[in-house]
């Protein structure tokens, strides 16, 4: 195979992107922009992990449970994202189906009430609502909510049509898209130490900047570097059904529940958090518990027509910050991995930050929570 147009030259400088889910796609899309001649590499299809477990809620503030970095980072990339998909709607003339509708967190429990109440003293863009406030806003929700928080500005995409935008737009911008291309290993020169390119079955591949966004198969490639990544799968279920009406404008949410309305009259239903390895079967007690869960929330989900279930693997990691940034060790790679199950909502503040690495610019903020090698230097847990 000739693997010449992936030789790092005098013209314009070249990327590799491990991984071709929303993360790595959004990060060539702004290579793209940035001038990269990119190429996007994936074992499956494009955007066929995790991004199949995604609702494509814009959640920063219902999904966030206290402030901090991780917050602070949510709030920044949901802040960016209109802007973003009318630059991919744009470039690539397909709709991410963006709809500006907020999210309501409704309490069935008490419990859950006095956790949703704490937000109060931190969140931001949220008010309190009593339960005739809830139902006022959507009068489909069930009598039993206890009141809850509204989110104006926590809107929605749809992941499939957000993939599809991504493809369309790298495809218009001339990146180089490899479907079915595992990469083995990173290549790294032994004399500076900087990772020059992947290895696939089909040889070498090189490139100036090589970007790691493979979520859960992550840290197969960084093993052998020295650095171990803390991550896992996790599987999420989510199903699909259709009511013989629209019930909600909102989307709506309860604990363990999320219920997203679509364009078509659908609505998706998530979504469970199982570590189970690389299992990505689909189970009929989960389909069970969801539309249980679902119901308990909006009664008249009850009798809606089951459309389809599937899952999507997440990548987990065990401080539940994603790693972004570089490592000392290796230059030239740059990690954009361990998102979980916020990779939709991250995936314009992930691209940017991988850009202004690249490109030697300061990052849009401190990375420093998310440095790669940041559980390298915490002490060994007490016996």
């Amino acid at each position: 195979m000739n693997t010449k147009h992936l030789t790092p030259s005098a013209g314009r400088p070249k990327a590799i992107i491990i991984g071709g889910g929303v993360i790595g796609c959004a990060a060539a899309f702004q290579l793209s922009e940035a001038g990269f001649d990119c190429t996007v590499l994936d074992k499956g299809r494009l955007c066929s992990e995790a991004t199949t477990a995604a609702a494509g809620m814009l959640g920063a503030q219902v999904e966030t449970h206290h402030p901090g970095p991780f917050y602070e980072l949510c709030r920044i990339s949901q802040g960016m994202y209109r802007r973003w998909t009318d630059a991919l709607e744009h470039t690539g003339g397909v709709s991410t189906e963006y709809i500006a509708e907020g999210i309501l967190r409704a309490a069935l429990t008490e419990e859950d009430e006095q956790e949703l109440r704490s937000r109060l003293a931190w969140i931001q863009d949220a008010r309190w609502c009593t339960p005739d406030e809830l139902r006022e806003l959507e009068p489909a929700l069930s009598p039993k909510v206890r009141g809850g928080l509204h989110f104006p500005a926590d809107h929605q995409v749809h992941p499939a049509a957000l993939a599809r935008a991504l493809k369309a737009a790298l495809v218009k911008q001339g990146c180089t898209i490899r479907e079915e291309t595992p990469v083995f290993r990173l290549l790294k020169d032994t004399r500076s130490g900087r990772i020059t390119g992947v290895q696939t079955a089909e040889g070498p591949l090189y490139a100036d900047t090589v970007v790691l966004a493979a979520g859960a198969w992550s840290p197969a490639l960084t093993e052998p570097l020295g650095l171990p990544l803390p991550m896992f799968p996790v599987k999420g279920q989510c199903i699909s059904v259709k009511p013989q009406a629209p019930l909600t404008q909102s989307t709506v949410f309860t604990k363990g529940c999320y219920i997203v309305p679509k364009a078509d009259g659908s609505c998706l239903v998530g979504a469970t958090q199982v570590e189970a390895g690389f299992d990505k079967r689909a189970t009929a007690a989960v389909i069970a518990d969801l539309h249980a869960r679902a119901s308990a929330l909006l009664p008249a989900l009850a009798d809606a027509e089951f459309l389809s279930t599937w899952a999507g693997l997440r990548p987990g990691t065990r401080d539940g910050l994603p790693f972004m940034g570089t490592w000392e060790t290796a230059p030239g790679l740059i990690f954009a991995t361990g998102h979980y199950r916020n990779g939709i909502l991250l995936a314009p503040a992930a691209g940017r930050i991988v850009r202004q690495l690249a490109l030697g610019e300061k990052p849009l903020l401190d990375l420093a929570p998310f440095d790669p090698a940041r559980h390298l230097n915490q002490p060994a847990p007490a016996l």
